[in-house]
């Protein structure tokens, strides 16, 4: 396993998350030149310090995915602090708010839908050009959501969102193939994350019950039996960079303990 990243350039966005940490981490720890982005980069500065203590290449840039601008600068500077261009790209950055579905407001849906799905259209389309142009025959990962796979009545943006970046995967998919560039998700489940706090502090408000309550009750509807961790996600991501997934595109693979079979 150590090494099938040496030497190899690879973006993720949100690192200042913990699936974005779980993620730099993993490929760090096998080789990899990790570039950390998040629109505010003090996480991420944290996150590729740690990498760097213990032996790792990492390097943190802000980025605001919903700019074109940015998402081209960031990008410009991890070249140049690497020495070359990119091998792989992870699209880690996103939002989540609970809303019931009559309660919810257009600023929120716009948000929701500019971070999560455009800022991943902008993120695969200007690393899909950098690749194109250097002759890369490179790996890019979405971070979708099984919320992605059905109705969501609490998080509706978040659900359109992760649908709309499963569809995104397939279409820039057949665009690149041509190219050797390959395209792929990981939709996770219910992982350990602040993220998932949030949500479920906001679900047991509109419940009545407690935070504790509220996660107990998701875990329970898992086959697995617990909560997803972000190295499991990080897991999935890993296969999908590596040469092991070199036949695979366009997929959006369930990393979930079964909570979604589809």
């Amino acid at each position: 396993m150590a090494g099938r990243f040496e030497g190899k350039r690879i973006l993720v966005t949100g690192g200042g998350g913990e699936i974005g940490t779980a993620i730099a981490r993993r490929l760090a720890g096998e080789g990899g030149l990790v570039i950390l982005t998040d629109v505010a980069v003090g996480r991420s500065e944290e996150t590729a310090q740690a990498i760097r203590s213990s032996g790792g290449n990492a390097w943190a840039f802000s980025m605001d995915v919903t700019s074109p601008s940015s998402v081209a600068s960031a990008l410009d500077q991890a070249e140049q602090a690497t020495g070359g261009p990119l091998f792989g790209a992870v699209t880690a950055a996103g939002v989540l708010k609970i809303f019931d579905f009559l309660d919810l407001p257009k600023e929120n849906w716009d948000l929701t839908m500019n971070v999560n799905l455009t800022g991943t259209f902008l993120v695969f389309q200007e690393v899909g050009r950098r690749m194109v142009d250097t002759g890369v025959k490179g790996r890019i990962v979405g971070i979708s959501s099984v919320s992605g796979r059905g109705g969501r009545p609490n998080v509706v943006d978040y659900a359109a969102s992760k649908a709309g970046v499963i569809s995104l995967v397939r279409s820039a998919a057949l665009a690149l193939a041509r190219y050797g560039i390959t395209v792929n998700a990981v939709c996770p489940g219910v992982v350990d994350s602040e993220m998932t706090r949030k949500v479920h502090q906001g679900r047991a408000a509109l419940k009545g019950i407690t935070l504790e309550e509220s996660l107990a009750s998701m875990v329970s509807t898992i086959p697995l039996g617990r909560i997803q961790t972000p190295d499991d996600v990080a897991d999935v991501v890993a296969f999908l960079l590596s040469d092991d997934a070199g036949y695979m595109t366009g997929q959006s693979l369930n990393a979930c303990g079964g909570l979604e079979m589809d």
